[in-house]
């Protein structure tokens, strides 16, 4: 099973000195439990685009504002949800953030073979969907479904990959450590009334090529998309 693991900071909370997180990929890379993954820059570095009404409306700053920010993201392979909350529980932010743990549909698009490399030249950016509930319960499915955006960006070789992420109380966990014991919540992000429901990684030549990207995309019609540039290297 396949799983997106949102990696939230509370800058709050001060960060311990055995923090470094190499250990954990290393290890995640040697039993094959960690596909891939990359850190974000700062949340003030993210922008957000809509659509309204056929403008493209965009904003500096984050889509969502919680103490617990993303902090980039990790794919995870793992026999069931218990045994990525277990790999989650290692990583060091489990101490002073959270690890949201999803569970990702598969077959986003079905039948498509695996999209071409990228370019090897470009600026990697992360975006986070964020659909606003009431405008998805009046959408329709041609306004909602992203079948012809996957395609397209795969096509202008483009994407480094993307994934829907399920949202049922079954498919998900946040996952925290505190004063050495595990705490455990079941479900989605639930300090947020609006969820994260999917991400995408490009790789474009600068942020307006991602925006450009980003307002073609159906979440933008029926809610947020932040694009948030990845650490490099």
């Amino acid at each position: 099973m396949l799983f997106v693991m949102l990696v939230r900071v509370d800058p709050d909370l001060p960060v311990p000195a055995d923090s470094d997180v190499d250990p954990w990929v290393e290890e995640g890379r040697r039993t094959g439990t960690r596909l891939g993954g990359a850190p974000a820059e700062d949340p003030s570095s993210a922008t957000t685009v809509r659509v309204r009404d056929g403008a493209t409306l965009v904003a500096d700053g984050p889509a969502l504002h919680q103490r617990e920010a993303v902090a980039g993201y990790d794919l995870l392979e793992a026999e069931d949800l218990d045994a990525a909350i277990d790999s989650a529980a290692q990583h060091p932010v489990a101490a002073f953030g959270a690890l949201e743990v999803r569970e990702v549909w598969e077959d986003f698009v079905p039948g498509e073979d695996a999209p071409a490399e990228p370019d090897p030249d470009g600026v990697d950016y992360l975006f986070l969907h964020v659909p606003d509930h009431d405008l998805l319960r009046t959408a329709t499915r041609e306004g909602t479904d992203p079948t012809e955006w996957v395609r397209e960006v795969a096509r202008r070789r483009v994407t480094l990959g993307g994934h829907r992420l399920r949202d049922e109380p079954e498919a998900g966990a946040v996952v925290r450590r505190r004063d050495g014991e595990l705490l455990v919540t079941r479900g989605p992000f639930a300090e947020l009334t609006e969820q994260i429901a999917g991400i995408d990684l490009v790789r474009v030549a600068d942020l307006d090529e991602a925006i450009g990207l980003a307002e073609t995309h159906p979440t933008s019609r029926i809610g947020t998309i932040e694009i948030r540039p990845l650490v490099a290297g």
